[in-house]
């Protein structure tokens, strides 16, 4: 099963959307020949059992070298919230090509997913993690959204007074809150901004992050349900535009014969195949899922997904990335590190910082890794033969043994 991958239709209470874009909001004397897209989004999850639908848009837009602005959209209003009813809706990001100081490249914004709403039970501190990465592989933090910098950012939900007292966000992108009241709704509001290094006050770029939270009175079974498969949680696994990945995600119930999982949820990107929920025995239930990356899809996509059951319980926010190339990465960025520096410096000293620069340092790595993978072969080879897996972890002890060949290779 996949969704439509159309537009996701306008009804006569919002016809004034189909005509609306992401307009130019500061700065848009640099704007660069900047022309707005459209804002309605093309359906690419659907989960008939929670009541949500997903929409995601990419719009290529030609802009000069040096320009630095910000766009946004606002209107009204977000559903009946705990604040009181018709708060204005507004989302803003920074838009900057001017090239980075330390590589003289364009910088790549964030890319942060969240699922919506999120379920949080009365009076039990939640913690929520936003899941981040930086095709750059650049320090990033979170913040709150404001409207006082001249960019308005949030409209009428602007932290922290339109969140439960106590809510606090830390840099990390980790959120704890408490609701109180059974059924109210909360609009979380967040900028994830990246910086050159830890040291760096200047943010390279900003990118939004907007969710619903829901109090949900305590259920009778406090087990939530539980998501696990492959890719694992949080990793990166680098694929090739044309490569296609497949997986499997499970969702354990704990609850008893009474209760049942109605859905895994997803959050996903166009292209991605989705199978319907099938039940493997009264506790596990799966979905298998599919990608084959295009070339409009290079950099970091990320997937959420999150099992819902039979009495409104729903498991953590369960996300994973990928990190798609051209040439074959084979490390995501954040885990350049584990390529020794004084190949990169070598580079770096006998060659100035151009495009293709960063094809050759790619490929040697590339090669780097290749022969680790060979001389530690026949042991892991040995290993499987020996300890034989069930399904879900030989799949995840596959997608391991490069990052434990890696970090051993370090640790030499």
């Amino acid at each position: 099963m996949t969704a439509t991958n159309e537009m996701i239709p306008v009804n006569a209470s919002y016809a004034s959307l189909a005509s609306r874009t992401l307009d130019c909001i500061a700065t848009c004397g640099s704007s660069g020949g900047y022309i707005a897209p459209p804002i309605v989004p093309f359906c690419t999850d659907v989960s008939a059992s929670v009541g949500t639908t997903v929409g995601q848009r990419l719009d290529t837009v030609s802009i000069q070298t040096g320009s630095d602005f910000a766009v946004g959209f606002n209107d009204s209003s977000w559903r009946e919230l705990a604040q009181g009813t018709g708060a204005p809706w507004s989302i803003a990001t920074r838009i900057n090509l001017i090239p980075r100081s330390d590589t003289g490249f364009y910088n790549n914004a964030p890319v942060a997913t969240m699922m919506s709403p999120v379920n949080i039970v009365k009076d039990q501190p939640t913690i929520i993690k936003i899941p981040i990465g930086d095709a750059d592989g650049d320090d990033l933090r979170c913040r709150w959204s404001t409207s006082t910098s001249g960019i308005d950012e949030c409209g009428g939900t602007c932290p922290p007074n339109s969140l439960p007292a106590n809510t606090t966000i830390f840099p990390n992108c980790t959120i704890i809150i408490t609701g109180t009241i059974v059924d109210k709704w909360y609009a979380i509001t967040l900028m994830v901004e990246d910086f050159i290094s830890s040291s760096s006050m200047t943010p390279l770029s900003a990118t939004p992050v907007q969710f619903l939270v829901h109090v949900v009175a305590p259920p009778l079974c406090s087990i939530p349900p539980k998501i696990t498969g492959v890719p694992i949680e949080q990793s990166c696994t680098p694929i090739l535009v044309g490569q296609t990945f497949t997986s499997i995600l499970y969702a354990k119930n704990s609850c008893g014969s009474n209760v049942t999982i109605v859905d895994i949820a997803t959050l996903s990107y166009a292209g991605v195949l989705k199978s319907s929920i099938t039940v493997l025995n009264e506790t596990t239930y799966y979905k298998d899922f599919s990608w084959t990356p295009t070339a409009a899809q290079v950099g970091y996509q990320v997937v959420c997904a999150m099992a819902f059951d039979s009495q409104d319980s729903q498991s953590s926010q369960y996300c994973f990335k990928f990190y798609v190339s051209v040439l074959g990465v084979c490390v995501c960025p954040e885990h350049r590190l584990l390529v020794p520096q004084d190949l990169l410096q070598r580079v770096q000293r006998r060659q100035p910082l151009v495009p293709h620069l960063v094809q050759q340092r790619q490929l040697q790595a590339h090669r780097l890794l290749q022969q680790l993978r060979r001389r530690h072969h026949h042991h892991h080879h040995q290993q499987h033969l020996q300890q034989p897996l069930p399904r879900l972890q030989r799949l995840q002890a596959l997608q391991r043994r490069p990052q434990q060949r890696q970090l051993q290779q370090r640790q030499q």
